[in-house]
């Protein structure tokens, strides 16, 4: 069953047990105001005509002529007994009234009571002996309230018709919206963007949730597109390079000697750095880097522990000032981003060394990497897959990656930069060249 066709039905529904409900309050209340004029008239009655039977001289009792006119009158059916000691002295009014009107009252009690279709009002005078009772029937108030319940069936039956068509319209309106939102969902692939709902209501806010969730699904396929297209590009050439080798050995074109061996090594340690950058690269663009309490000194130090043979192989210096700097971060891609800087720096230098340092203040720590070579990274260099790495790790602690001349004007200097509490920074991924 359709959602506008519950809303619908679910209006009706409340209309007419509100309606029915209603009706039958209204009924009762009708009843029961009436019976509280009949016992208001039927007390005074009552009481008047106890005064006078209390007062008698004689067997007989005199009622006044307007207690009698009006329990004879053409417009009454009241009828009034008396009473003396459990006998009937007199009578009044309507002829064909019951007799005894209440006979249990006649014993004991007095007040307002119904007896056989009558509404029946008791006066005691206990030390005369004296019972008054004043009775009027219900027969006509029946008559009178009984097409109640019918016309009221029909009102409430036209009251649920008119709401359940009126709420059947509404609700289409209201979900007209709803209606293009499902329809953009369906067509998610070809859907240029999501209507425009205008409002604050929740139509409104549900079209630009399912916007901004549309723009966030086709910004994270675009860039696994762009990963898997990069990832193929970058693992096209040491791959080639490591297959021409293997079946040049296959073939009997080179023999396996030692030169050939660490080509073969070196292609598959550059595969080995493509995929731990390709991982690096993939886990902080989709942001899952693992946050916690990272000690960059101890970074540094594994950093400068890890490339100190291969810059005595080079014949640089490489040199450690760390200063302690606790942040919070990902110890794993803080590490691949700082040792993509620091193999930069040894392929860019010739001689003198490279310098790594650690070090930070109260909002902000950072890695850094000091060399001695050729300057500053050209734009086509800063393009490479390892400074892409660098870029995303800074963008997912919310920091930095900056570049500046070093002493005099010779060598780079790289600065990884993040807050301490992991909170982003205005500049974030804003490279800065002096």
């Amino acid at each position: 069953m359709r959602l506008r066709t519950k809303l619908a039905l679910v209006a009706g529904g409340l209309t007419l047990l509100g309606t029915v409900l209603g009706l039958a309050l209204t009924y009762l209340g009708l009843l029961n105001l009436r019976m509280l004029g009949f016992d208001s008239e039927n007390r005074l009655l009552a009481n008047l005509v106890a005064e006078v039977a209390v007062a008698r001289e004689d067997e007989a009792v005199r009622i006044p002529m307007v207690v009698s006119s009006y329990l004879t009158g053409e417009r009454s059916t009241s009828s009034a007994h008396v009473y003396v000691d459990g006998q009937l002295i007199w009578t009044g009014g309507a002829v064909g009234a019951p007799r005894p009107l209440d006979a249990e009252r006649i014993l004991e009690g007095a007040g307002a009571n119904t007896v056989r279709e009558w509404r029946v009002y008791t006066v005691r005078e206990e030390d005369a002996g004296v019972v008054v009772q004043v009775g009027r029937p219900l027969l006509g108030l029946r008559e009178v309230l009984g097409p109640f319940p019918a016309l009221s069936l029909g009102v409430a039956t036209l009251v649920t018709l008119l709401t359940g068509t009126l709420a059947w319209w509404i609700v289409g309106l209201a979900l007209r919206p709803l209606r293009r939102l499902a329809e953009a969902t369906e067509r998610f692939a070809t859907v240029e963007d999501v209507p425009v709902i205008a409002g604050r209501d929740e139509p409104a806010r549900l079209a630009r949730a399912f916007a901004d969730l549309l723009r966030r699904l086709r910004a994270e396929r675009d860039r696994e597109h762009r990963f898997l297209a990069y990832a193929a590009h970058e693992l096209r050439t040491p791959l080639s390079a490591l297959r021409a080798g293997l079946e040049a050995v296959q073939t009997g074109r080179l023999q396996l000697g030692p030169e050939l061996v660490q080509r073969l090594h070196r292609e598959a340690s550059r595969l080995e750095a493509l995929a731990q950058n390709l991982l690096a690269l993939s886990s902080a663009e989709a942001g899952d880097a693992s946050l916690e309490q990272v000690d960059l000194e101890g970074l540094a130090a594994d950093a400068y522990d890890r490339y100190l043979p291969l810059a005595l192989e080079k014949g640089l210096s490489l040199e450690l000032d760390s200063a302690p700097a606790l942040g919070i971060g990902d110890a794993r891609l803080l590490d691949q981003a700082l040792s993509n800087l620091v193999s930069n720096a040894l392929k860019a230098t010739v001689k003198g060394g490279v310098v790594i340092r650690s070090g930070g203040d109260d909002r902000k720590v950072y890695l850094e990497v000091t060399d001695t070579g050729t300057g500053m990274p050209s734009q086509a260099e800063r393009k490479g897959l390892g400074l892409r790495v660098v870029r995303a790790v800074a963008a997912a602690h919310g920091g930095e990656l900056a570049f500046d001349r070093g002493q005099a004007g010779v060598g780079t200097i790289a600065r990884l930069s993040f807050p301490v509490d992991g909170q982003p920074v205005a500049a974030a991924g804003h490279e800065r060249d002096q």
